[in-house]
C-alpha cells in the first residue's frame, strides 16, 4: 500500500473514492469498532456480506465495516445509507429482515431501533 505524504493527498484520494461511489445506492454499514467487535459485528458484516451475494443483490447494495459509530454498549451498530437508519443490538438473524424489509422495501425494522428509556 502506497503511503499518504501528505493533507492535500489524502484529500486527493477521498475525493476518487466519493466520485466512484453512487450516492443513492444503499449501504449498510457495520460498526467494526472494539466494543462491537466484542459483540459479534464480525459475523455480523460476513453475514450480511453472504445474504448480499447469496441473492445476487451486489450491484444494488454496499456492505462495509466501519469504524466505531459511537454507541458502543448498544453494539452492533448497523447505519443503512443514505436514509441513515439506525439499527443497536442487531444479531445475525437480523440480517435477512433487514435486507428485505429495509433495503428491498424501504421500510424500518422498529424492533432495531434505539428507545430512550
Amino acid at each position: 500500500m502506497k503511503r499518504i505524504k501528505s493533507p492535500k493527498e489524502l484529500i486527493n484520494i477521498q475525493e476518487k473514492i466519493r466520485k466512484g461511489r453512487d450516492p443513492e445506492k444503499p449501504c449498510i454499514t457495520v460498526c467494526a469498532g472494539t466494543g462491537c467487535l466484542a459483540y459479534g459485528a464480525r459475523d455480523l458484516v460476513d453475514g450480511f456480506k453472504a445474504f448480499v451475494e447469496k441473492q445476487n443483490l451486489q450491484e444494488k447494495v454496499d456492505v462495509r465495516a466501519t469504524g466505531c459509530h459511537g454507541f458502543c454498549e448498544r453494539g452492533p451498530l448497523v447505519v443503512i445509507h443514505p436514509e441513515k437508519f439506525f439499527y443497536q443490538q442487531v444479531k445475525t438473524d437480523d440480517v435477512a429482515e433487514i435486507i428485505q424489509e429495509t433495503i428491498m422495501n424501504g421500510r424500518i425494522v422498529e424492533r432495531l431501533l434505539y428507545t430512550d428509556t
